[in-house]
Protein backbone atom coordinates (compact mmCIF):
# COMPACT_ATOMS: atom_id res chain seq x y z
CA UNK A 1 0.00 0.00 0.00
CA UNK A 2 1.69 3.20 -1.13
CA UNK A 3 -1.22 5.62 -1.50
CA UNK A 4 -0.68 8.76 0.57
CA UNK A 5 -3.31 9.83 3.11
CA UNK A 6 -4.19 13.45 3.77
CA UNK A 7 -4.48 14.15 7.49
CA UNK A 8 -5.22 16.94 9.92
CA UNK A 9 -3.71 17.30 13.39
CA UNK A 10 -5.70 18.48 16.39
CA UNK A 11 -3.23 19.30 19.13
CA UNK A 12 0.34 20.13 18.11
CA UNK A 13 2.01 19.41 21.43
CA UNK A 14 4.71 16.91 22.28
CA UNK A 15 3.19 13.84 20.62
CA UNK A 16 1.38 15.77 17.91
CA UNK A 17 4.59 17.46 16.80
CA UNK A 18 7.20 14.89 17.67
CA UNK A 19 5.49 11.57 16.95
CA UNK A 20 2.50 11.82 14.61
CA UNK A 21 3.82 14.83 12.71
CA UNK A 22 7.27 13.30 12.49
CA UNK A 23 5.82 10.21 10.81
CA UNK A 24 4.77 12.36 7.84
CA UNK A 25 8.24 13.94 7.73
CA UNK A 26 9.95 10.54 7.76
CA UNK A 27 7.40 8.81 5.51
CA UNK A 28 6.16 11.50 3.09
CA UNK A 29 4.97 8.82 0.65
CA UNK A 30 2.55 7.50 3.31
CA UNK A 31 1.04 10.60 4.91
CA UNK A 32 0.90 14.36 4.80
CA UNK A 33 -0.60 16.88 7.22
CA UNK A 34 -2.54 19.67 5.53
CA UNK A 35 -4.45 21.07 8.53
CA UNK A 36 -3.61 21.87 12.15
CA UNK A 37 -5.60 23.02 15.19
CA UNK A 38 -3.52 24.33 18.07
CA UNK A 39 -4.34 27.20 20.47
CA UNK A 40 -0.67 27.95 21.18
CA UNK A 41 0.45 30.21 18.33
CA UNK A 42 4.20 29.38 18.33
CA UNK A 43 3.44 25.65 18.30
CA UNK A 44 0.83 26.09 15.58
CA UNK A 45 3.15 28.14 13.40
CA UNK A 46 6.04 25.76 13.95
CA UNK A 47 3.97 22.77 12.85
CA UNK A 48 2.51 24.64 9.87
CA UNK A 49 5.94 25.71 8.68
CA UNK A 50 7.37 22.23 9.04
CA UNK A 51 4.56 20.65 7.02
CA UNK A 52 3.89 23.45 4.55
CA UNK A 53 0.32 24.07 5.73
CA UNK A 54 -1.26 27.27 4.35
CA UNK A 55 -2.62 29.87 6.78
CA UNK A 56 -6.25 29.19 5.82
CA UNK A 57 -5.91 25.64 7.15
CA UNK A 58 -4.35 26.63 10.50
CA UNK A 59 -6.77 27.16 13.38
CA UNK A 60 -6.56 28.36 16.96
CA UNK A 61 -9.68 26.51 18.02
CA UNK A 62 -12.09 23.77 16.98
CA UNK A 63 -14.92 26.15 16.15
CA UNK A 64 -12.83 27.83 13.45
CA UNK A 65 -11.94 24.44 12.04
CA UNK A 66 -15.53 23.19 12.11
CA UNK A 67 -16.67 26.08 9.89
CA UNK A 68 -13.85 25.79 7.36
CA UNK A 69 -13.86 24.04 4.00
CA UNK A 70 -11.51 21.13 4.51
CA UNK A 71 -12.35 19.10 1.43
CA UNK A 72 -9.82 16.45 0.58
CA UNK A 73 -9.02 15.61 4.19
CA UNK A 74 -9.08 11.85 4.79
CA UNK A 75 -8.78 11.82 8.55
CA UNK A 76 -7.52 13.45 11.72
CA UNK A 77 -5.15 12.64 14.53
CA UNK A 78 -6.44 13.90 17.89
CA UNK A 79 -3.53 14.60 20.23
CA UNK A 80 -4.97 17.20 22.58
CA UNK A 81 -4.48 17.04 26.32
CA UNK A 82 -6.41 14.28 28.10
CA UNK A 83 -9.50 16.21 29.17
CA UNK A 84 -10.04 17.82 25.75
CA UNK A 85 -10.61 14.86 23.42
CA UNK A 86 -14.40 14.50 23.45
CA UNK A 87 -15.28 17.66 21.49
CA UNK A 88 -12.81 17.01 18.65
CA UNK A 89 -14.07 13.41 18.50
CA UNK A 90 -17.65 14.65 18.05
CA UNK A 91 -16.67 17.14 15.37
CA UNK A 92 -14.53 14.62 13.48
CA UNK A 93 -17.35 12.08 13.56
CA UNK A 94 -19.85 14.66 12.32
CA UNK A 95 -17.53 15.31 9.38
CA UNK A 96 -17.24 11.56 8.74
CA UNK A 97 -13.45 11.55 8.95
CA UNK A 98 -11.22 8.62 9.81
CA UNK A 99 -9.87 9.13 13.34
CA UNK A 100 -6.82 8.22 15.39
CA UNK A 101 -7.23 9.44 18.98
CA UNK A 102 -4.61 9.46 21.71
CA UNK A 103 -5.16 7.47 24.85
CA UNK A 104 -6.64 7.85 27.37
CA UNK A 105 -9.94 8.72 25.76
CA UNK A 106 -11.07 10.84 28.71
CA UNK A 107 -10.32 11.63 32.34
CA UNK A 108 -13.32 10.27 34.26
CA UNK A 109 -15.43 7.12 34.33
CA UNK A 110 -18.69 8.78 33.23
CA UNK A 111 -17.09 10.26 30.12
CA UNK A 112 -15.58 6.85 29.34
CA UNK A 113 -18.99 5.23 28.97
CA UNK A 114 -20.36 8.18 27.01
CA UNK A 115 -17.39 8.25 24.61
CA UNK A 116 -17.34 4.49 24.14
CA UNK A 117 -21.06 4.24 23.41
CA UNK A 118 -20.85 7.24 21.08
CA UNK A 119 -17.97 5.78 19.08
CA UNK A 120 -18.24 1.98 19.13
CA UNK A 121 -20.44 1.71 16.02
CA UNK A 122 -18.77 4.50 14.02
CA UNK A 123 -18.49 3.31 10.42
CA UNK A 124 -15.23 5.03 9.54
CA UNK A 125 -11.80 3.99 10.86
CA UNK A 126 -11.51 4.93 14.54
CA UNK A 127 -8.52 3.66 16.48
CA UNK A 128 -7.04 4.45 19.88
CA UNK A 129 -3.30 4.95 20.23
CA UNK A 130 -2.57 1.82 22.28
CA UNK A 131 0.72 1.47 20.45
CA UNK A 132 2.16 -1.00 22.96
CA UNK A 133 0.06 -3.69 21.26
CA UNK A 134 1.94 -2.99 18.03
CA UNK A 135 5.49 -3.09 19.35
CA UNK A 136 7.59 -6.03 18.12
CA UNK A 137 8.09 -7.25 21.70
CA UNK A 138 4.42 -7.49 22.66
CA UNK A 139 3.29 -8.62 19.22
CA UNK A 140 5.72 -11.52 19.57
CA UNK A 141 4.54 -12.29 23.10
CA UNK A 142 0.91 -12.22 21.96
CA UNK A 143 1.73 -14.57 19.06
CA UNK A 144 3.45 -17.00 21.44
CA UNK A 145 0.41 -17.02 23.72
CA UNK A 146 -2.06 -17.46 20.87
CA UNK A 147 -0.02 -20.28 19.30
CA UNK A 148 -1.33 -22.72 21.89
CA UNK A 149 2.10 -24.37 22.19
CA UNK A 150 2.45 -23.35 25.82
CA UNK A 151 -1.07 -24.07 27.04
CA UNK A 152 -3.14 -21.37 28.68
CA UNK A 153 -2.21 -18.52 31.00
CA UNK A 154 -2.52 -19.12 34.72
CA UNK A 155 -0.81 -15.96 35.98
CA UNK A 156 0.60 -12.80 34.39
CA UNK A 157 3.01 -10.47 36.21
CA UNK A 158 3.79 -7.09 34.66
CA UNK A 159 5.63 -3.98 35.80
CA UNK A 160 6.42 -0.51 34.56
CA UNK A 161 9.60 0.98 35.96
CA UNK A 162 9.88 4.71 35.36
CA UNK A 163 13.29 6.32 35.27
CA UNK A 164 13.63 8.76 38.20
CA UNK A 165 14.04 11.73 35.80
CA UNK A 166 10.89 10.81 33.85
CA UNK A 167 8.91 10.57 37.09
CA UNK A 168 10.18 13.99 38.16
CA UNK A 169 9.54 15.59 34.78
CA UNK A 170 6.08 14.30 33.90
CA UNK A 171 4.45 13.39 37.21
CA UNK A 172 5.99 15.71 39.78
CA UNK A 173 6.81 18.91 37.94
CA UNK A 174 4.82 18.26 34.82
CA UNK A 175 1.33 18.31 33.37
CA UNK A 176 0.36 14.91 34.81
CA UNK A 177 0.97 15.65 38.49
CA UNK A 178 -2.70 16.12 39.45
CA UNK A 179 -4.50 12.92 40.50
CA UNK A 180 -7.91 14.54 40.19
CA UNK A 181 -7.36 15.22 36.49
CA UNK A 182 -5.06 12.33 35.54
CA UNK A 183 -4.24 9.66 38.11
CA UNK A 184 -1.00 7.80 37.44
CA UNK A 185 -2.69 4.69 36.01
CA UNK A 186 -4.51 6.89 33.51
CA UNK A 187 -1.64 9.18 32.54
CA UNK A 188 1.22 6.67 32.43
CA UNK A 189 -0.13 3.14 32.69
CA UNK A 190 -3.22 3.19 30.47
CA UNK A 191 -1.04 1.19 28.03
CA UNK A 192 -0.39 -1.42 30.67
CA UNK A 193 -3.99 -1.83 31.77
CA UNK A 194 -4.87 -2.33 28.11
CA UNK A 195 -2.08 -4.89 27.78
CA UNK A 196 -3.41 -6.99 30.68
CA UNK A 197 -6.78 -7.28 28.94
CA UNK A 198 -5.22 -7.72 25.48
CA UNK A 199 -2.86 -10.58 26.34
CA UNK A 200 -5.23 -12.52 28.60
CA UNK A 201 -8.26 -11.79 26.38
CA UNK A 202 -10.71 -12.38 29.22
CA UNK A 203 -12.96 -9.84 30.90
CA UNK A 204 -12.05 -8.89 34.45
CA UNK A 205 -14.18 -9.89 37.44
CA UNK A 206 -12.47 -8.11 40.33
CA UNK A 207 -9.65 -5.67 40.95
CA UNK A 208 -7.79 -4.37 43.99
CA UNK A 209 -5.13 -1.68 44.10
CA UNK A 210 -2.76 -0.03 46.57
CA UNK A 211 -0.50 2.96 46.07
CA UNK A 212 0.86 6.12 47.64
CA UNK A 213 3.01 9.20 47.21
CA UNK A 214 6.08 8.25 49.23
CA UNK A 215 9.00 10.38 48.14
CA UNK A 216 8.14 13.54 46.23
CA UNK A 217 6.60 15.59 49.05
CA UNK A 218 7.53 18.57 51.19
CA UNK A 219 8.60 16.66 54.30
CA UNK A 220 11.45 15.16 52.23
CA UNK A 221 12.70 18.56 51.03
CA UNK A 222 16.33 19.18 52.07
CA UNK A 223 16.78 22.25 54.33
CA UNK A 224 17.38 25.54 52.59
CA UNK A 225 16.26 24.38 49.14
CA UNK A 226 14.64 27.25 47.17
CA UNK A 227 11.37 26.83 45.28
CA UNK A 228 13.20 26.85 41.91
CA UNK A 229 16.44 24.95 41.34
CA UNK A 230 18.15 27.81 39.51
CA UNK A 231 17.61 30.20 42.42
CA UNK A 232 20.79 28.75 43.89
CA UNK A 233 20.04 25.46 45.62
CA UNK A 234 22.79 24.42 48.08
CA UNK A 235 22.00 20.76 47.34
CA UNK A 236 22.30 20.91 43.54
CA UNK A 237 25.48 18.81 43.36
CA UNK A 238 24.01 15.83 45.19
CA UNK A 239 20.41 16.13 44.00
CA UNK A 240 19.59 13.87 41.02
CA UNK A 241 16.58 16.06 40.18
CA UNK A 242 18.51 19.31 39.72
CA UNK A 243 17.26 20.88 36.47
CA UNK A 244 20.77 21.35 35.08
CA UNK A 245 21.21 17.55 35.17
CA UNK A 246 17.85 16.75 33.59
CA UNK A 247 17.28 19.50 31.01
CA UNK A 248 20.69 20.85 29.96
CA UNK A 249 22.64 17.69 29.12
CA UNK A 250 23.51 16.48 25.61
CA UNK A 251 21.35 13.38 26.11
CA UNK A 252 18.30 15.23 27.48
CA UNK A 253 15.12 13.69 26.09
CA UNK A 254 13.89 16.11 23.38
CA UNK A 255 10.31 15.33 24.46
CA UNK A 256 11.04 17.03 27.78
CA UNK A 257 11.98 20.23 25.96
CA UNK A 258 9.03 20.06 23.53
CA UNK A 259 6.65 20.11 26.48
CA UNK A 260 7.88 23.58 27.42
CA UNK A 261 6.71 24.90 24.06
CA UNK A 262 8.98 26.42 21.42
CA UNK A 263 12.43 26.74 23.03
CA UNK A 264 14.87 28.80 20.97
CA UNK A 265 18.18 27.86 22.64
CA UNK A 266 19.85 27.04 25.97
CA UNK A 267 19.68 30.66 27.13
CA UNK A 268 15.95 30.69 26.47
CA UNK A 269 15.64 27.36 28.29
CA UNK A 270 17.47 28.75 31.31
CA UNK A 271 15.18 31.79 31.31
CA UNK A 272 12.12 29.53 31.26
CA UNK A 273 13.44 27.36 34.09
CA UNK A 274 13.59 30.35 36.43
CA UNK A 275 9.79 30.59 36.44
CA UNK A 276 8.33 27.52 34.70
CA UNK A 277 6.84 24.63 36.66
CA UNK A 278 9.49 22.33 35.16
CA UNK A 279 12.10 24.38 37.02
CA UNK A 280 10.59 23.78 40.47
CA UNK A 281 12.13 21.78 43.27
CA UNK A 282 10.59 18.29 43.11
CA UNK A 283 9.87 18.44 46.84
CA UNK A 284 7.98 21.74 46.59
CA UNK A 285 5.70 21.12 43.63
CA UNK A 286 1.91 20.89 43.80
CA UNK A 287 1.92 17.22 42.78
CA UNK A 288 -0.25 14.57 44.46
CA UNK A 289 -0.07 11.54 42.14
CA UNK A 290 1.34 8.28 43.48
CA UNK A 291 4.96 7.34 42.94
CA UNK A 292 4.23 3.63 43.54
CA UNK A 293 1.16 1.49 42.87
CA UNK A 294 0.14 -2.13 42.48
CA UNK A 295 -2.94 -3.55 40.75
CA UNK A 296 -4.22 -7.11 41.22
CA UNK A 297 -6.95 -8.49 38.95
CA UNK A 298 -9.00 -11.67 38.65
CA UNK A 299 -10.18 -12.50 35.14
CA UNK A 300 -13.36 -14.30 34.09
CA UNK A 301 -11.62 -17.66 33.59
CA UNK A 302 -9.85 -17.57 36.96
CA UNK A 303 -6.56 -16.26 35.57
CA UNK A 304 -4.87 -13.67 37.78
CA UNK A 305 -2.76 -10.72 36.73
CA UNK A 306 -0.76 -8.12 38.60
CA UNK A 307 0.81 -4.82 37.67
CA UNK A 308 3.38 -2.75 39.54
CA UNK A 309 4.30 0.86 38.80
CA UNK A 310 7.26 2.50 40.49
CA UNK A 311 8.71 5.93 39.72
CA UNK A 312 12.21 5.67 41.20
CA UNK A 313 14.34 3.53 38.91
CA UNK A 314 17.68 3.94 37.18
CA UNK A 315 16.50 2.61 33.83
CA UNK A 316 13.15 3.02 32.12
CA UNK A 317 11.79 -0.42 31.27
CA UNK A 318 8.76 -2.67 31.35
CA UNK A 319 9.07 -6.25 32.57
CA UNK A 320 6.71 -9.20 32.16
CA UNK A 321 6.49 -12.84 33.23
CA UNK A 322 3.67 -15.09 32.03
CA UNK A 323 3.16 -18.49 33.68
CA UNK A 324 1.27 -20.96 31.49
CA UNK A 325 0.07 -24.54 31.79
CA UNK A 326 2.82 -25.85 29.50
CA UNK A 327 5.42 -23.12 29.55
CA UNK A 328 6.65 -19.74 30.66
CA UNK A 329 7.34 -16.49 28.80
CA UNK A 330 9.54 -13.75 30.22
CA UNK A 331 10.64 -10.30 29.08
CA UNK A 332 13.07 -8.59 31.43
CA UNK A 333 13.13 -5.22 29.67
CA UNK A 334 16.90 -4.82 29.72
CA UNK A 335 17.42 -6.04 26.16
CA UNK A 336 15.13 -7.01 23.26
CA UNK A 337 15.01 -10.70 24.17
CA UNK A 338 12.06 -12.87 25.08
CA UNK A 339 12.83 -15.99 27.11
CA UNK A 340 10.59 -19.00 26.52
CA UNK A 341 10.41 -22.29 28.43
CA UNK A 342 8.40 -25.29 27.27
CA UNK A 343 7.59 -28.09 29.71
CA UNK A 344 6.70 -30.82 27.18
CA UNK A 345 8.54 -31.12 24.92
CA UNK A 346 11.15 -29.77 27.33
CA UNK A 347 13.20 -26.90 25.87
CA UNK A 348 14.32 -23.33 26.40
CA UNK A 349 14.86 -20.66 23.77
CA UNK A 350 15.61 -16.96 23.51
CA UNK A 351 13.90 -14.89 20.83
CA UNK A 352 15.67 -11.68 19.84
CA UNK A 353 13.32 -9.02 18.52
CA UNK A 354 14.38 -6.07 16.36
CA UNK A 355 13.26 -2.78 17.90
CA UNK A 356 13.53 0.62 16.25
CA UNK A 357 11.89 3.92 17.03
CA UNK A 358 9.99 5.54 19.88
CA UNK A 359 7.84 3.52 22.25
CA UNK A 360 9.56 0.33 21.17
CA UNK A 361 8.56 0.86 17.54
CA UNK A 362 4.89 1.24 18.39
CA UNK A 363 4.54 4.89 17.38
CA UNK A 364 5.40 4.28 13.74
CA UNK A 365 3.41 1.04 13.70
CA UNK A 366 0.22 2.74 14.91
CA UNK A 367 0.48 5.36 12.17
CA UNK A 368 1.18 2.72 9.54
CA UNK A 369 -1.85 0.71 10.68
CA UNK A 370 -4.01 3.84 10.54
CA UNK A 371 -2.82 4.74 7.03
CA UNK A 372 -3.17 1.16 5.76
CA UNK A 373 -6.74 0.94 7.07
CA UNK A 374 -7.71 4.24 5.45
CA UNK A 375 -6.23 3.27 2.08
CA UNK A 376 -7.72 -0.23 2.06
CA UNK A 377 -10.94 0.66 3.92
CA UNK A 378 -10.42 -2.64 5.71
CA UNK A 379 -11.50 -2.61 9.35
CA UNK A 380 -10.28 -6.18 9.85
CA UNK A 381 -6.63 -5.07 9.90
CA UNK A 382 -7.16 -2.64 12.78
CA UNK A 383 -5.03 -3.56 15.77
CA UNK A 384 -6.40 -1.02 18.26
CA UNK A 385 -10.07 -0.37 17.35
CA UNK A 386 -12.06 1.60 19.89
CA UNK A 387 -14.35 -1.37 20.54
CA UNK A 388 -11.36 -3.06 22.24
CA UNK A 389 -10.58 -0.08 24.48
CA UNK A 390 -13.38 -0.21 27.05
CA UNK A 391 -12.03 -2.94 29.33
CA UNK A 392 -8.55 -1.48 29.80
CA UNK A 393 -9.89 2.02 30.43
CA UNK A 394 -12.52 0.64 32.82
CA UNK A 395 -9.78 -1.21 34.70
CA UNK A 396 -7.94 2.09 35.23
CA UNK A 397 -10.92 3.76 36.90
CA UNK A 398 -11.89 0.67 38.90
CA UNK A 399 -8.34 0.25 40.22
CA UNK A 400 -8.22 3.90 41.24
CA UNK A 401 -11.58 3.47 42.99
CA UNK A 402 -10.13 0.48 44.85
CA UNK A 403 -7.01 2.40 45.86
CA UNK A 404 -8.99 5.32 47.23
CA UNK A 405 -11.61 3.27 49.08
CA UNK A 406 -9.50 0.26 50.17
CA UNK A 407 -12.06 -2.10 48.66
CA UNK A 408 -12.16 -4.88 46.08
CA UNK A 409 -14.10 -3.58 43.06
CA UNK A 410 -16.26 -5.88 40.94
CA UNK A 411 -15.78 -4.58 37.43
CA UNK A 412 -19.16 -5.52 35.94
CA UNK A 413 -21.01 -4.01 38.88
CA UNK A 414 -18.77 -0.94 38.62
CA UNK A 415 -19.67 -0.54 34.93
CA UNK A 416 -23.37 -1.02 35.64
CA UNK A 417 -23.31 1.66 38.35
CA UNK A 418 -21.69 4.14 35.96
CA UNK A 419 -24.30 3.44 33.29
CA UNK A 420 -27.14 3.81 35.81
CA UNK A 421 -25.76 7.16 36.94
CA UNK A 422 -25.98 8.43 33.35
CA UNK A 423 -29.67 7.59 32.89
Amino acid sequence: MIEKVNLGLIGAGNRGQGIFGQFAVDMPHRAQFSMVVEPNQPKREQFAQKHGIPAERCFADLQEMAKADLSGLDGVVIATIEDQRIEPLKIAMAKNWHILVEKPLCTNKEELIEVYDMCKDYEKILIVSHQMRLTPIYKTIKALIDSGRYGTITCLQHSENLCYSHMAHSFVRGYFNNSRLTPMLLAKSCHDMDMLTHLIAQKINKVASFGSLNHFKRENCPPGAPQYCLEGCPHSKECPYDVMKIYFEADTDPAYIRQLGVVRDKDHLRELMLKHQFGKCVYQSDNDVVDNQVVIAEHADGTTSSFTMCGTNGTERRMMKISMTNGEIEFSGGEPKIKVWSFEPNYYEEITVQIKGTHGGGDRAIMENFCDAIVSDDHSILLTPIKDSLEGHLLVFAAEESRKTSTVVELRKFEEEIRNSLK
